[in-house]
């Protein structure tokens, strides 16, 4: 028994793990300060007010994570792509709710495909190309909508505000989903290795024979598809699109990644890591909220807990160096 609780904490302070144990422990702390402090903190309502903030930006965060973990940063498009996307399922939604997400599925996947090829292929800064394509996108956005609110004409009902089992918010069951399905993939597969191993040394990964454009444009295409669903899930809860729906959905995505410590660098973290970060960023933004701080200050603190974790990162890569 000793040896095994030895190994369980071995495990759980090892460098490239001690910051994401870190972040349980505090969101962890979080809860129960939420409890002691706010009088409605665990009711139904404020519990399902969290479900809600954390699925859309936990699936944004799960497809930066591949980003991350690729060695190529972050994908800047992904505010632009989810908004774009709530356009599209307002626009599609009198075909059916089904129709409506193919349609930004559809649209996440094409615009992450040409992202991954201009990054993969052409081997273009990931910063700029993202950057650039953002910009295309919230273009042709404007120039879809007109620059107006795309008001939907169908049911989106089971999305927006459905419950699975009459307690738990249907996003966020789409969430957990895709962050376990993403999750096995990256671990249990020749995809994840290659992966890792392009973000840990590209050079050496293509010289291994690692299909190094391929794995990149399925990363790509992977967050592109991310950013898409949780633009589709915005929309869902007032059946309705526009251009600034999805605002802030980059920083959230990447604070979400950074603080669970998936490295910046690389090759280093979890998919799942993800998961924990948007969920202690919810709570920190839940918290916050409910004392009544106004959305500057809540700027300033997310801010504040990112410069944070990229410092601690950066100590803990120390220390494993020496």
């Amino acid at each position: 028994m000793t040896s095994v609780i030895g190994d369980l904490i071995k495990q759980s302070v090892q460098g490239d793990r001690i910051q994401v144990n870190g972040i349980k422990a505090v969101s962890l702390l979080l809860i129960i300060w939420g409890y002691f402090s706010v009088d409605n903190f665990l009711t139904p309502a404020n519990l399902s007010a969290i479900m809600y903030s954390v699925s859309a930006i936990g699936i944004a965060a799960v497809g930066m994570a591949f980003i991350t973990l690729s060695g190529n940063l972050f994908m800047l498009s992904m505010a632009a792509t989810a908004a774009l996307s709530t356009i599209v399922f307002a626009s599609t939604l009198h075909f059916g709710l089904p129709v409506a997400l193919l349609s930004v599925s559809v649209l996440g996947i094409v615009i992450g495909s040409i992202q991954g090829l201009v990054v993969g292929a052409a081997r273009v800064n990931p910063i700029i190309a993202t950057i650039a394509v953002a910009s295309i996108v919230m273009g042709i956005g404007s120039y879809v909508s007109g620059g107006m609110t795309v008001i939907g004409k169908g049911d989106a009902s089971w999305l927006g505000i459905g419950k699975f089992a009459s307690l738990v918010p249907n996003q966020l069951v789409i969430f957990l989903a895709f962050a376990i399905a993403a999750n096995y993939w990256v671990e249990r597969t020749r995809f994840g290795r290659e992966l890792r191993l392009i973000g840990l040394n590209p050079i050496t990964a293509a010289y291994s024979g690692i299909r190094v454009p391929r794995t990149l444009v399925i990363a790509f295409v992977v967050a592109g598809f991310s950013a898409a669903l949780a633009g589709g899930l915005f929309a869902s809860q007032a059946s309705q699109g526009n251009l600034k729906m999805a605002a802030g959905l980059d920083f959230d995505a990447i604070a979400a990644v950074l603080v669970a410590g998936i490295s910046i660098r690389g090759g280093q973290g979890k998919i799942i890591d993800a998961v924990y970060g948007a969920i202690f960023l919810a709570l920190i933004g839940n918290l916050l909220l409910v004392h009544g701080l106004s959305f500057e200050i809540q700027l300033m603190v997310k801010g504040a807990v990112v410069v944070l974790a990229v410092i601690v990162a950066a100590l803990i890569a120390r220390g494993k160096v020496r």
